[in-house]
């Protein structure tokens, strides 16, 4: 049976580090995987109900979930279940597909999704398997298949059963583990769909929301290292439709709600840079762009991922070569970085004096600021025509692009103060303006000094907001 790839990537962690580790492809279908099942929200019902037009205004896209009355919507559970323990026994598995899946025991699927083994635990993984095959989908779409051709699927439909150990299966012997007996609408579509690659291990750290926008934005954000471009954007009504999540038609909630989904892929440094822009012209209710600055660990998904010079029989990417391990980590995502924004493929074997000048910009710098680098030089190179072919030649727009970066950063600092406070209550911190006393915003009291120094920049003096217990006593 073939096995998942792994491949060697720098990845940034969440506190900041990074280190060469081994990166685990997990290989989704792009067709079904687009569109939402799943109720992510801890509480509260959806309707999942996609409908479009193409420009005669014919409809060729319907997308509709219906679900089992006894066993309710599929949560979290279920949505974790789906992505992570039964995509990867369908991306070990050749094409076609068997129509009979085995998955392994109650025990086994549920350590590989943290469970505890007990009673509860258990009954509450057969309920995630009731809630995903009781899915009802009627589907109207169209898509490339992996030969070229255009197919098109039109069907009301469930994805799989389920068959649990101890039950029949089809030829009448009795099952020794969880199987899945795939339904043939949905066999056909992963038969022919494209795939696409992500990182398991990230999948599966992530929680549910920002497991499936990591999803969604994933394939945005490799088109654009593909093409070049130093942004992703994704429509904020997009995100809500194919991630069914709640559309809000205030900025200060859509700040809010984003914030959080944003949070650990900033961490983890897959997004290095966020904003919004508002779409002045949209229909009712409002409409934002959200804008995406790919981070060191989106190039390095991207080069491990997208190798043309060195493929596996399979067709899958082969893994990326070890460069000298006496070069700090990070000095290998930088200049695959560098190769990647510039020339669109990373070399068989990365210059060992490329990544001696990146270890000496990072030492100076900081990472942070070293990417910066990499991306003004990018969008200040085609005003010379020039194009560097090699690392070294993107070092004489340090000086530009580290004062173009503190600039940013300056008039960044506004933003991300009120940003930082988008999960807090009004019961901290209120600035009020000097000339007319009134309070201009409620800031929460976690960063003090971030928050005074905000207030002073600001022209506004500084106050505690009283709680709401002191304004029932007084």
């Amino acid at each position: 049976m073939p096995q998942r790839t792994t491949h060697d990537a720098t990845v940034l962690h969440p506190h900041g580090t990074t280190e060469l580790v081994p990166l685990t492809v997990l290989r989704t279908e792009t067709v079904l995987s687009r569109f939402p099942i799943h109720n992510l929200a801890k509480k509260g019902s959806i309707n999942i109900q996609i409908t479009r037009k193409n420009a005669e205004g014919v409809g060729d896209l319907h997308w509709e979930v219906s679900y089992n009355t006894r066993y309710g919507q599929p949560r979290q559970l279920a949505y974790k279940l789906d992505t992570l323990v039964i995509n990867q026994a369908l991306d070990t598995l050749g094409r076609p597909l068997p129509t009979l899946i085995r998955l392994g025991s109650l025990v086994h699927i549920g350590s590989r999704l943290g469970l505890v083994d007990g009673g509860r635990q258990k009954q509450d993984l057969k309920r995630a398997f009731h809630q995903n095959a009781g899915a009802y989908i009627v589907g109207k779409l169209q898509y490339t298949g992996t030969d070229g051709t255009r197919r098109q699927l039109e069907a009301g439909f469930t994805r799989y059963s389920v068959i649990f150990t101890g039950e029949r299966l089809p030829n009448g012997a009795l099952a020794d583990a969880v199987y899945l007996l795939l339904n043939e609408p949905y066999r056909e579509v992963l038969n022919h769909a494209p795939v696409r690659p992500l990182d398991y291990d990230y999948l599966k750290a992530l929680q549910p929301t920002a497991q499936r926008f990591y999803e969604i934005v994933s394939y945005r954000i490799f088109v654009a290292l593909k093409y070049g471009h130093p942004q992703a954007t994704l429509q904020y009504s997009d995100y809500c439709t194919f991630s069914a999540q709640p559309r809000y038609p205030d900025y200060e909630r859509v700040k809010k709600q984003m914030y959080k989904v944003h949070r650990p892929h900033r961490q983890s440094g897959y997004l290095t840079k966020v904003w919004t822009t508002a779409l002045i012209d949209s229909a009712e209710p409002p409409d934002w762009l959200l804008h995406y600055v790919p981070g060191p660990k989106a190039h390095a998904e991207y080069a491990a991922f997208n190798r043309p010079q060195a493929l596996e029989e399979d067709g899958r990417a082969a893994p990326m070569p070890r460069a000298d391990a006496a070069v700090p980590p990070p000095a290998h995502a930088l200049v695959i970085a560098f190769y990647t924004r510039f020339h669109g493929t990373v070399p068989p074997r990365l210059r060992a004096n490329e990544l001696a000048q990146a270890a000496q910009l990072i030492a100076a710098y900081g990472l942070e600021r070293a990417l910066y680098v990499v991306d003004f030089s990018h969008q200040v190179a085609p005003e010379t025509a020039y194009t560097p072919q090699t690392f070294g030649g993107i070092l004489q727009y340090t000086d530009r692009a580290l004062a173009a970066y503190a600039s940013q950063q300056a008039r960044a600092q506004d933003a991300a103060a009120t940003a930082q406070c988008a999960c807090c209550d009004a019961n901290g911190w209120v600035f009020f303006d000097d000339a007319a006393g009134r309070g201009v915003g409620a800031k929460c009291s976690h960063d003090l000094a971030k928050l005074q120094a905000f207030a002073q920049r600001q022209g506004l003096t500084f106050q505690r907001a009283p709680t709401a217990g002191a304004r029932a006593r007084g």
